[in-house]
């Protein structure tokens, strides 16, 4: 990582504070997500405002992972959005420390508040968004939110703008701004200061004559030299691009997609009836994953010939066709697994990872870069569409123009560039950096005494701690409204305090608890919860009532507690419950099972059932009588499994009893 980087993953590391990662197009910005998602320790989910977006960031919609509604959301400050929500998914965004989400300059203002709502609610917390960390990814001066006129009218009367800037919570949120500048996707430097100007909505004359001087009327690009040419309408890349591949002749080759579980239509990478030539413009939508990387996400090349499955790709001069072959992408969800929060495949779509490439819009385009490209932005009609268009390039020698650009070509928001110049004060250093990890430090310490989570998970059982109001819930509220956030001999006292209240509370649940659950899976799963949430915070208090407080130790055993606890079930209320009597007896026989399917050529439930296996483990029959009289076996499969079935059961008996037991007869 560059200083800037590490900067950054250092805020995003050690502190609670809301990131906005700004730069200019080519930067870097997709890498650092990317790194985040693979090294933060924090329990983190990946959101974007598109399901493109989402799919290439490796995370979900907002929409999808929020359940919120596309269109307008009137601000309501007592609306609970989330009561809908299962049991899971509260769980989860309960836990959740770390929301990233790409591409935010495309997010409206009405959907972060939304987010903050739904978050707030969720943690009891009064912190914006919960008090959990935002990384916001995007650059202001490219792509911008998709809004019809009537749900701006809607939305004016509550927001400035349609960029999440003028969200409620961003004017409450402590945030910094941090900008990456090093250039990686352009090496010329005129280029690299024309494109800052084009962004900046102020191009010189002199740059304006130079790029103005790639405008090339009426080019054909030659055969060999593969092009792309970005358009502002769909309707037109469409057109051109079909215009191509009719023009070409031979067989045209169909390629269905092969769609599974959830995905969503708005994320397709390609076309689900994708239809090719030999001959054809065509660009790679995805990355390659092998240790080869023969291709990557705007690869252009030419198909060279179509097999059965196989598409050929020869791309420049490349020596080496690439062999293409139906490829797998994955939308994922969230789920909690234990104390973790991991991904989990909601559905996948799979398909030959080529697209028609003669044409493509430019906002199709945002994230790719491409050697050769032409470009025409003279029906440009939003904000940030010539940069992004211009971007797009490689190099100023790539790029022709099929209309020459005028200024008024270059559409700014004046609202973007007076939010960049006053969030530039906002620019962090390591003075701030340390200001924000003390303030994470205390947000910490709070959360320590915070005993929101256990009086939430004690409901029903509220009978068994009869003094949690009483000894836990108004002193921790009390502490907390004056915390002495530096007075170690206060903090260890108080932690000590509380670490021997919850032992009582545990010891009571303990001696109580079972009779109280009685057959139901539902009442133990919360009863092992309660439990959980409880050791983990006596881990805390224990330690705490000796130690200073810092944010690194506290976070270090708080996941090591969490971990133990969820590693741990021999004491799981759920497992007690469903537990088979002679577990160990029936997964034996599970794997005899196994075997004698296998040597026979049959379902394994076609030699006995999970059910009458576990009948076999509870009674533990004597003889092959007794194991033919199991509802399940009967006589003949008594006699053609008997032997081996008694023999495994009286080795489990003996090992029960020990090696001196007398030998009994089968029958």
């Amino acid at each position: 990582m560059n200083p800037v980087m590490q900067l950054a993953f250092d805020y995003v590391e050690s502190t609670n504070t809301v990131v906005f990662l700004t730069g200019k197009a080519g930067t870097g910005k997709t890498t650092f997500l990317q790194q985040v998602r693979q090294d933060s320790k924090k329990k983190l989910a990946v959101v974007a405002p598109t399901g493109v977006a989402a799919i290439n960031a490796g995370g979900m919609t907002i929409h999808s992972l929020f359940q919120i509604p596309f269109g307008p959301i009137i601000p309501s400050g007592n609306a609970k959005p989330e009561f809908h929500y299962s049991a899971e998914k509260k769980d989860l965004l309960s836990d959740l420390e770390l929301l990233i989400i790409d591409e935010v300059s495309m997010v409206r203002p009405d959907v972060l508040d939304q987010i903050d709502l739904i978050l707030r609610n969720v943690k009891e917390s009064v912190h914006p968004f919960g008090g959990v960390q935002l990384l916001l990814i995007g650059d202001l001066s490219q792509l911008s939110p998709i809004i019809r006129d009537e749900e701006w009218a809607m939305l004016s009367r509550y927001y400035t703008t349609p960029y999440f800037f003028s969200s409620h919570v961003m004017q409450k949120a402590a945030y910094v701004r941090i900008e990456l500048d090093h250039v990686f996707r352009q090496k010329e430097q005129v280029f690299v200061d024309i494109l800052n100007e084009v962004r900046n909505q102020a191009i010189s004359p002199k740059n304006l004559e130079v790029l103005n001087g790639r405008h090339q009327p009426d080019f054909h690009p030659p055969s060999e030299e593969l092009y792309i040419t970005l358009t502002t309408h769909n309707a037109l890349a469409l057109q051109v691009n079909k215009e191509f591949v009719d023009a070409l002749p031979g067989q045209e080759y169909e390629f269905d997609a092969t769609i599974r579980g959830e995905f969503p239509k708005d994320a397709y990478p390609t076309e689900t009836h994708l239809k090719l030539k030999t001959g054809a413009q065509v660009m790679f939508v995805k990355n390659d994953s092998s240790s080869e990387k023969l291709f990557y996400n705007g690869k252009i090349g030419t198909i060279t010939r179509i097999e059965s499955d196989t598409v050929f790709v020869q791309c420049g001069n490349e020596s080496k066709e690439i062999a293409v072959q139906a490829l797998e992408w994955t939308n994922i969800k969230y789920q909690l697994d234990g104390q973790q929060i991991s991904e989990t495949n909601a559905g996948s779509f799979a398909q030959i990872p080529l697209k028609l490439a003669w044409s493509i819009t430019i906002h199709k385009s945002q994230g790719l870069s491409f050697d050769k490209a032409i470009i025409d932005v003279s029906e440009a009609f939003a904000h940030g569409q010539a940069y992004v268009a211009l971007s797009r390039c490689r190099s100023l020698s790539g790029m022709v123009l099929r209309n020459p650009i005028a200024p008024d070509n270059i559409i700014g928001d004046p609202a973007v560039g007076h939010f960049n110049e006053r969030a530039k004060l906002l620019q962090p250093d390591i003075q701030s950096l340390e200001r924000d990890r003390e303030l994470y430090r205390q947000f910490l310490l709070s959360e320590l005494f915070n005993f929101r989570g256990l009086k939430k998970k004690n409901n029903g059982f509220e009978e068994l701690i009869p003094n949690l109001h009483n000894e836990i819930l108004e002193v921790a509220e009390k502490f907390t409204r004056k915390l002495p956030a530096n007075d170690v001999g206060r903090i260890q006292k108080a932690a000590a305090y509380f670490q021997d209240k919850l032992k009582e509370a545990v010891e009571m649940l303990h001696n109580q608890l079972p009779g109280l659950i009685g057959k139901s899976n539902e009442k133990a799963a919360k009863a092992d919860q309660l439990i959980q949430w409880m050791m983990t915070r006596l881990s805390l208090m224990g330690h705490f009532s000796k130690e200073s407080f810092t944010a690194s130790v506290y976070l270090k055993i708080k996941k090591n507690a969490q971990a133990i606890t969820t590693a741990d079930q021999s004491h799981s209320y759920v497992k007690a419950l469903n537990a088979k009597p002679n577990e160990k007896l029936f997964n034996q026989l599970l794997c005899w099972r196994d075997v004698a399917a296998e040597k026979n050529k049959i379902m394994p439930n076609m030699v006995l059932s999970e059910k009458t296996i576990a009948a076999i483990a509870e009674k533990l029959p004597p003889s092959i009588k007794a194991l033919g009289a199991i509802k399940g076996v009967g006589p003949q499969k008594a006699a053609q499994y008997g032997p081996e079935l008694i023999t495994l059961v009286r080795s489990y008996q003996q090992e029960l009893k020990g090696p001196e037991t007398e030998q009994v007869s089968l029958f």
